[in-house]
């Protein structure tokens, strides 16, 4: 079917008229370090094993026009037992995220996980697909905010397991977003439970306290 030329003059220029809107909206670069003091909670069963450490991370985000935020987050983290009969585990993710603001206060958010959890013993890999609401409510001016998010991970794939029957994820928090750097204190929750094998059911949660130090590079 042959396609009328003005829609086709129309179809090539859209591109070229969105950008040029977008661009000038897009913001700077924000490059972060974090510090993260993390723990992982174990109950297959047979009792709760908790390891905990610190990990070490670098994210990358930019906002593109007045809406949408990206982001790609790295952090790799050392947990050990409480048990001494356990092994220390090796923590390492790459997570790729989109924030759409709704409103100024609030929006909604996604991402896409892989996680790699290590020992000596072996190796297991996670995916995980999250979607929540994320709240932003200033407390003075336009620079500092509380935050806040809950959703549910409908998708958290683990190599070895059963899928997840139910999965969710929270942050709560507060940051300070200057022109030139920004700043951010927040504690993360992750929780799920897999499907019953052998009569057992499987639970585990990860946490987070994470403090974040970001500078903003270019225009």
């Amino acid at each position: 079917m042959r396609v009328p030329r003005s829609i086709s003059r129309a179809l090539f220029l859209f591109p070229i008229a969105f950008s040029a809107r977008a661009v000038p909206a897009q913001s700077a670069w924000l490059v972060s370090g974090r510090l993260a003091l993390v723990e992982q909670r174990v109950d297959a069963g047979f009792g709760l094993e908790r390891f905990a450490g610190v990990g070490l991370g670098l994210d990358v985000e930019r906002r593109l026009g007045s809406r949408f935020t990206v982001g790609l987050r790295g952090q790799g983290a050392t947990v050990r037992p409480d048990d001494s009969n356990d092994l220390d585990r090796r923590i390492g993710e790459a997570e790729l995220s989109v924030v759409l603001a709704l409103k100024p206060w609030w929006g909604v958010y996604t991402s896409v996980v892989r996680r790699a959890i290590a020992n000596d013993a072996g190796s297991q890999q996670w995916t995980l697909v999250r979607v929540g609401a994320e709240l932003r409510p200033a407390f003075s001016g336009d620079r500092l905010h509380a935050l806040g998010r809950l959703g549910a991970i409908p998708v958290a794939s683990v190599s070895g397991l059963s899928p997840s029957s139910l999965a969710f994820d929270g942050v709560v928090g507060v940051e300070y977003d200057h022109p030139r750097y920004a700043l951010r204190l927040a504690y993360g929750l992750e929780r799920f439970a897999f499907s019953s094998e052998n009569g057992n059911r499987r639970y585990e949660q990860l946490s987070t306290l994470t403090f974040r130090v970001g500078v903003r590079l270019g225009t």
